[in-house]
């Protein structure tokens, strides 16, 4: 079984600059991406002057065109009235991470992806981060928490350890709906999962206390060493967590927390189950669970894509015991009445980024294949980021063996890609596919690594947030490949790294990057 890390969004990172930092002139994207919230215009750090001077909390937004949960975000709670009236309350920043020096920012504020919303207090300090994937009213709930909240998520997990009578319940919700999937830092080193188990239990709301325990089920998992629960003949013997089973039951069957879950129970299913029961245990919990997510898929309150993932629970537990089986028809039948009418009621191109990326998943995990296929060449004429879904074409043809199809389409997304770290992550795509299915094309793989990197202006910018993650990749998977066979005409790669790596500000993140990948 794999293992799955819960997270969200699919993810990147910020911080604030000081006066002499030359970030601080770095434009915050003045592109009105809603047109109820009023976005700050002017720098990152003129958004804190601001806040500081006016003695408002700072939200912070990062995100990108592409960006399938980005989008819905953008066309589902900004877009709520009173998401949109609290904000005035609030200075609001929209940074795209495809600005210049968009990732240095990123480094700065230790963003992992895109989207990420960060709340900060008038003097800069971070109070919490706003996960995605959650009922669009409970963000309303929750901006406004974060208004009044005055202590910062890592001082109260710690009061949780070492003073917990002095947490209240809005405190507690402040940690129940915080980003873990996107940061731990709030975390202690080395701490146990049964951190938030001690949360859950301090809680006497029961939302923040459903959640909480969720999180708990999500941390266990992750700890998981994957051998340590294998037999002799590689069979896996998890051990079902005592009280797992009733308590997950009990969100299932209850609406109001079966939603506020809704992001674990829709998107952790497998994952979860065999911490959860066994035997008839998990028989009777899969019925339950695979009935109550249809059921709750009809709810107004979740967005299109959310609506859509209440079927996979009945998809991931179908194909469970047995990937080889194809789809019966009455479960073929309500797939493709819930993805077809979805498609058809999204007009909006933007808003389509996510609802057709779920469409597709959906599809895919229904072993329609076919149907995903059809989708995605439909949307490359009506998508403002079609780079985005050639690249699902090309994984798809990949999964099918059509190795010169796959290539042609990731060539094809890369060369259409648009933004300096886009492209750079497009490319690096690209080019690990290139040594997966044609390892062969030496001088082509050398040639295109090193336009790549040179193609990204700034020195230091190839070594700051997710674009330093992207070559960290790029350059293990050259390793690996020149590791089966030496290429001589590598050595300009690593001249090219090499030699930004001189430029970078000795005791600066972007050094400490460099040096550890060299």
């Amino acid at each position: 079984m794999k293992i799955f890390l819960f997270t969200l969004t699919s993810l990147f990172l910020l911080m604030g600059c000081s006066e002499s930092d030359p970030l601080q002139k770095e434009t915050v994207s003045a592109e009105i991406q809603s047109p109820g919230i009023r976005w700050f215009d002017g720098t990152v750090d003129e958004a804190f002057a601001s806040a500081r001077q006016a003695d408002k909390p700072l939200f912070l937004y990062w995100g990108a065109v592409w960006c399938p949960p980005c989008q819905e975000i953008k066309h589902t709670v900004f877009e709520s009235r009173r998401f949109i009236h609290q904000t005035a309350s609030f200075v609001p920043v929209y940074l795209d991470g495809d600005t210049a020096t968009a990732q240095q920012l990123g480094e700065k504020f230790g963003v992992k992806g895109y989207p990420t919303m960060i709340v900060f207090n008038s003097s800069g300090t971070e109070i919490t981060r706003i996960p995605g994937g959650i009922d669009v009213s409970v963000y309303n709930d929750i901006l406004a928490l974060s208004q009044e909240a005055i202590s910062p998520t890592s001082d109260l997990v710690l009061r949780t350890i070492n003073a917990p009578d002095t947490v209240n319940e809005k405190e507690l919700k402040q940690l129940a709906f915080y980003s873990w999937g996107q940061d731990n830092r709030a975390l202690p080193k080395n701490y146990s999962p049964d951190i938030f188990l001690r949360m859950s239990e301090l809680s006497d709301d029961a939302i923040s206390s459903a959640r909480l325990y969720m999180q708990y089920l999500h941390e266990v998992v992750a700890a998981a060493n994957g051998g340590e629960h294998l037999n002799e003949a590689g069979k896996e013997t998890i051990t079902p967590i005592a009280g797992a089973y009733s308590k997950v039951a009990s969100i299932l069957k209850s609406d109001m927390l079966a939603l506020a879950c809704w992001d674990s129970l829709a998107y952790s299913s497998v994952d979860l189950l065999p911490y959860l029961a066994s035997g008839e245990n998990q028989a009777e919990l899969i019925a339950l669970w695979q009935s109550r997510m249809l059921d709750l898929s009809k709810q107004e309150s979740l967005s299109t894509a959310e609506q859509l993932a209440g079927l996979i629970p009945m998809l991931e537990f179908y194909f469970l015991d047995d990937e080889s089986l194809e789809l019966d028809a009455v479960n073929r039948s309500v797939v493709l009445t819930a993805t077809q009418s979805a498609d058809a009621a999204t007009e909006n191109s933007f808003a389509r980024q996510s609802v057709v990326n779920q469409i597709n998943h959906i599809l895919q995990t229904a072993h329609l294949v076919k149907e995903a296929e059809q989708l995605l060449l439909r949307e490359l004429d009506r998508s403002k980021s079609p780079f985005y879904f050639m690249s699902s074409l090309a994984a798809l043809a990949e999964k099918q063996d059509k190795f010169e199809e796959s290539i042609g389409w990731y060539k094809k997304a890369y060369d259409n890609s648009v933004g300096a770290a886009t492209r750079f992550q497009w490319g690096a795509n690209y080019i690990a596919a290139v040594i997966r299915l044609q390892p062969e094309r030496e001088e082509h793989i050398v040639l295109t690594s090193s336009a790549l990197l040179e193609e990204l202006e700034g020195s230091s910018e190839a070594f700051a947030g997710r674009n330093f993650r992207v070559l960290r990749r790029l350059n293990q998977n050259l390793d690996d490949w020149a590791a089966e066979k030496p290429v001589p005409t590598l050595a300009k790669f690593r001249d090219i790294i090499s030699n930004r790596c001189q430029q970078q500000l000795a005791g600066s993140s972007e050094a400490e990057n460099c040096a550890a990948l060299i």
